[in-house]
């Protein structure tokens, strides 16, 4: 990769410009730590208004062209599609280029990107930055998202060590602390923190909305329905597609979940004191835990 002494990366092509693209731009031009940011979309209004706000410094509607104009490229589209870049991306890629995602679900694509870039696959660093909003889009890009975030690293063997150094440090530039993990591990863990939660906020949701009692509910609603519901604001089709993608793992998860539910139910139904004030008394422990260690880390 040639970049430069005053910027660790000297082109980025970002390939979709939304949330997470977009806020990638901001936070690396706001940092310096790169030379020129290409934007490559099906929208034109949206690269335009990625461009206006600084995100990106130019458009480039060809995906080859601006493959071939950068050092690192990251694929930031939605999960579904960026399995489906590496193959018209892979003509026009060299030996000195980097390549890496954003995906939330790591099997597919990285399974994707072994079919269809061959030898060239030690230049592919899968990434998934843990970060993100209800809202989507340019519009709701910020240069801070990053910070204090994780972001997940998933190398093969197969990965050249320099590259992925190349990607680490680029995170850290903006904030974010990096960590590694097996593809299968992080498909798995993710499924847990995020992917069932999802399900769990817009099944709640639903529930409600299909409830004789919902306009009553919706006035009732407090913060704690607020804050469990929260994530149901997310993006239906990105979401659709990491439930489809990931379906193995979570599906074992409601599954379980399912049991968890039910030995609640018999619990209440028992009219089990006891019972019912363990589980939530461990699982208020488990909380505090949880809050605590995530202020440690911050």
């Amino acid at each position: 990769m040639n970049a430069t002494s005053s910027h660790p990366i000297r082109t980025l092509a970002i390939v979709g410009v939304g949330l997470i693209g977009g806020s990638l731009g901001l936070a690396l031009k706001r940092a310096g730590a790169v030379g020129r940011v290409i934007g490559v979309g099906r929208s034109p209004a949206n690269l335009d208004t990625a461009r206006s706000r600084g995100a990106i410094d130019e458009i480039q509607p060809d995906l080859r062209r601006a493959v071939s104009d950068a050092d690192v490229i990251v694929l930031a589209t939605p999960v579904n599609t960026i399995a489906a870049l590496f193959g018209a991306l892979a003509p026009a890629l060299t030996d000195d280029k980097i390549i890496t995602d954003v995906g939330s679900v790591k099997a597919g694509v990285c399974a994707a990107a072994s079919a269809a870039l061959g030898a060239r696959i030690s230049r592919f660093v899968p990434g998934h930055p843990i970060a993100g909003k209800e809202k989507s889009g340019i519009a709701a890009a910020a240069a801070d998202l990053f910070e204090n975030h994780k972001v997940i690293l998933t190398p093969s063997d197969a990965t050249d060590p320099q590259s992925c150094l190349t990607i680490k440090k680029m995170w850290q530039t903006i904030g974010a602390e990096v960590k590694s993990m097996t593809v299968s591990e992080h498909d798995r863990v993710l499924s847990i923190t995020s992917h069932l939660p999802h399900v769990l906020s817009y099944v709640m949701m639903d529930f409600l909305a299909t409830s004789p009692e919902r306009e009553h509910c919706y006035q009732m609603a407090a913060g704690g329905f607020y804050d469990f519901t929260r994530t149901a604001s997310s993006d239906p089709e990105m979401w659709r597609d990491i439930s489809i993608m990931n379906k193995r793992h979570l599906l074992e998860h409601i599954a379980k979940f399912k049991r968890q539910l039910n030995n609640v139910a018999a619990m209440i139904d028992a009219d089990d004191e006891t019972a019912i004030e363990d589980l939530y008394a461990s699982a208020r422990r488990a909380r505090a835990l949880v809050t605590e260690k995530r202020k440690l880390e911050s």
